[in-house]
């Protein structure tokens, strides 16, 4: 799967095009290895007038996490959107409006890196 690398300008620009994935839906949480967990959202892309697109977040380097099982997904609330953060040594992924403290959400997902996949809509 060709996953781009994601930094803090390309994440930001991301995240306002995809609206932070507010009211979009988990489709599917993939834990690759051991310390590699991939997370699918159907979203609006306001880059495409507003179709609706699947993106793909890969956390690599899994250090902490909090995940739910495939019956639960559904019912998780993206009112809020999704909470990602990026550092040099870093990066957190969580469902809902977590800034500053995404080990509090109902999902996240801590690691070293992030990247991102576009997908069409499934």
């Amino acid at each position: 799967m060709p996953v781009k690398p994601l930094n803090p300008s390309s994440l930001k620009a991301l995240l306002e095009r995809i609206e932070f994935a507010r009211d979009g839906e988990i489709r599917s949480l993939t834990a690759l290895s051991p310390t590699s967990i991939e997370i699918r959202f159907s979203v609006q892309d306001g880059a495409r007038g507003y179709d609706r697109i699947d993106v793909i977040f890969q956390i690599d380097g899994v250090n902490d996490a909090r995940l739910v099982s495939d019956a639960v997904l559904a019912s998780l609330d993206l009112s809020e959107g999704i909470t990602v953060e990026l550092t040099a040594n870093s990066a957190a992924l969580a469902i809902g409006s977590y800034s500053g403290r995404c080990d509090e959400a109902p999902l996240y997902i801590l690691g070293a890196s992030i990247g991102y996949e576009e997908l069409p809509f499934s």
